[in-house]
């Protein structure tokens, strides 16, 4: 074909695409499914990108009044930078309490957007000698993030069997979107101003706002669904609708949500992942006044000191890179052994790991530390949504997300004041609580192991007993078989006698 024929072909196409039609394949489904990955990406979770945020903080001389006069490092100043990323950290989980019951993600996804849009103007344009506006920018953000990234949950509906895939995928990407700071850190270094990089994102976010106006429709996915496009829009198509039974269904469910959320399984399950959750934020909050502790261990036996900067990007972009990695390996595990024994299980063993390299008074072990801890990152969360989403009808879903998202917030909120206690009254020695940490996440994985052998014993008998099953449906039709042929003999000797 000449170019002008392509050309030709290229605008039937386009033209096609945007008709009213209900026979346009997944290609609408897909396009909206990169879209969606490139705004979470930009937001959803840029606010675990800390560590290099922190630096670019420093050198800006953000709470350098919180040191004495010409000492740059303090544990006053490392605790109040703490708690701006805590405040992030914490507002990031609670999105979930914002964006969950907002049922149309169209609003959802705009209203994230627009607090990120505000997060990032507050980190340009804020005063260097500002006490409030620091926490106050990285809290628009990590609730922004954290709405948009719940808020694209039900695009999973309109994937079918791949929507473990899907969940996965939307998980991968909040791990990458960490890449964002390093990506500003690079830009700032390079010589651009604080007030340059963060405007150039917020106009980004205001191109994914106008994006999120026009693609998203206004109400959520649902099971079966296909994406479409009607007068250039985005809608959902060759749905199952709600009938009155179904509505009647969804607000008996309601009223049982607390059966649910005391129901053993829940409980422990949502325990075990926010104690991981923990883990993994005291490792991203602290890993600066880690690495300074461990230097000084290093001058101690004589060893040459560290590059806490280097340690600090390598962290950054180990946790937006490796845990895309293993994305194939959660899809595996959860598809042959189960979603929840399996990756609980992993989820723990990888915990103990990084912990593990992290007491170990050497640099090398870092380098280990780096793709355990992001491999870790994306397994819990990972193991999450696919719990939730496997084991809890949507109308349900949001409710319980609520409950979780609350206890997960809380729970981050901690690392603060411990972060102060052991720079204060410990004096920076981090063995106590990591001694803690890793007896916690050892204990936590026994369990989740022992839940997996429960599992597959489970599983072994049922298959037994389906087998046990078959193999007596089998005789019993055999029988029947040899009955009946023994009747029909029977009854061709009397026919033929009374002939």
């Amino acid at each position: 074909a000449t170019s002008q024929q392509r050309r030709q072909l290229y605008l039937h196409f386009l033209i096609n695409m945007t008709r009213d039609s209900s026979t346009q394949g997944m290609m609408p489904a897909y396009a909206l499914f990169a879209f969606t990955l490139w705004q979470s990406f930009c937001s959803s979770g840029i606010v675990y990108g800390w560590p290099l945020l922190m630096l670019l903080l420093k050198q800006e001389g953000v709470y350098a009044s919180r040191c004495p006069q010409g000492v740059e490092e303090c544990s006053s100043r490392d605790v109040a930078l703490n708690l701006v990323f805590t405040a992030g950290a914490m507002c990031n989980i609670l999105g979930g309490v914002i964006g969950g019951p907002i049922s149309s993600p169209k609003v959802a996804l705009g209203l994230g957007v627009v607090l990120t849009t505000l997060g990032s103007l507050l980190l340009a344009l804020a005063p260097s000698n500002s006490e409030f506006l620091w926490p106050l920018a990285y809290i628009f953000q990590g609730l922004g993030g954290g709405i948009v990234h719940f808020g694209a949950m039900s695009l999973g509906n309109v994937f079918g069997k791949n929507r473990g895939w899907i969940m996965a995928c939307l998980a991968g990407v909040l791990g990458l979107s960490t890449f964002v700071y390093q990506i500003f850190y690079a830009f700032y270094t390079a010589g651009m101003s604080r007030q340059a990089v963060f405007l150039l994102h917020s106009g980004i976010m205001v191109l994914n706002l106008l994006g999120t106006l026009w693609l998203w429709p206004m109400r959520p996915f649902r099971a079966g669904e296909t994406v479409g496009f009607q007068h250039g829009r985005m809608v959902a198509l060759n749905g199952i609708s709600m009938g009155a039974n179904a509505a009647n269904k969804a607000r008996i469910s309601c009223k049982t949500v607390l059966k649910f959320a005391i129901a053993p399984k829940f409980v422990g399950f949502v325990c075990f992942l926010a104690t991981q959750l923990w883990l993994s934020r005291c490792l991203m909050g602290m890993f600066g006044a880690e690495l300074a502790w461990k230097n000084r261990i290093l001058e101690d036996m004589g060893s040459a000191p560290i590059s806490v900067s280097k340690h600090l990007t390598l962290f950054t972009m180990s946790q937006a890179v490796m845990g895309l990695t293993v994305i194939p390996v959660f899809g595996t595990i959860a598809a042959k052994y189960g979603h929840i024994g399996a990756p609980a299980f992993a989820t723990g063993l990888l915990s103990v790991v990084w912990l593990a390299c992290l007491c170990i008074p050497a640099e090398w072990p870092l380098y280990i530390l780096y793709i355990f801890a992001g491999w870790h990152r994306q397994f819990f969360f990972s193991t999450f949504l696919n719990f939730m989403t496997s084991e809890y009808a949507p109308e349900v879903y949001g409710r319980l997300l609520t409950i979780t998202n609350l206890m997960s917030g809380f729970v981050v909120l901690v690392q603060n004041p411990m972060l102060a206690f052991i720079l204060n009254s410990l004096d920076g020695n981090f063995w106590p609580m990591l001694a803690f940490m890793l007896a916690l996440a050892s204990l936590l994985t026994a369990i989740a192991g022992w839940c997996l052998l429960q599992e597959r014993r489970a599983l072994k008998n049922s298959k037994d007993q389906k087998a046990k099953d078959s193999d007596a449906y089998d005789s019993e039709e055999s029988i029947s078989n040899e009955d009946l042929a023994e009747n029909t003999e029977s009854s061709d000797r009397s026919i033929e006698n009374a002939a």
